[in-house]
């Protein structure tokens, strides 16, 4: 739709435990753009629970997660992957305050290569 410039890629982001993780873009068109309207942030929902990462231009897990914040952008970096806490699905979302409307663009992150096994 028109509110997102650019959305994370549809496929899932392969990712190494233990490694810089990948840049989720996100970003609003110019007509979205007003922070006193319009609210970004983003989620995760890795196992059950979803986590606020962000919101507007607070980062609620700055040593985990950077917001990369120019020009309309909103993108999300993982610094360090854990499986337990970025293997699952991003929402980067647009509130409008004044309507109530929700805009949402998704983002599926599978960690590979660090599982443990546990043989009884």
């Amino acid at each position: 739709d028109a509110v997102f410039l650019t959305r994370p890629k549809a496929e899932p982001y392969y990712v190494r435990e233990g490694q810089e993780g990948p840049a989720m873009e996100c970003s609003f068109a110019p007509e979205f753009r007003n922070r006193t309207r319009y609210e970004p942030s983003w989620t995760v929902v890795a196992g059950d629970l979803p986590r606020h990462l962000t919101r507007n231009g607070v980062s609620f897990s700055k040593q985990h997660y950077e917001l990369l914040q120019t020009n309309g952008a909103y993108n999300l970096q993982i610094r360090h992957v854990v499986f337990r806490r970025d293997n699952g699905k991003f929402f980067c979302t647009l509130l409008d305050k004044e309507s109530g409307s929700q805009y949402t663009v998704q983002a599926n992150v599978v960690v590979v290569g660090s599982f443990t096994y546990i043989i009884i």
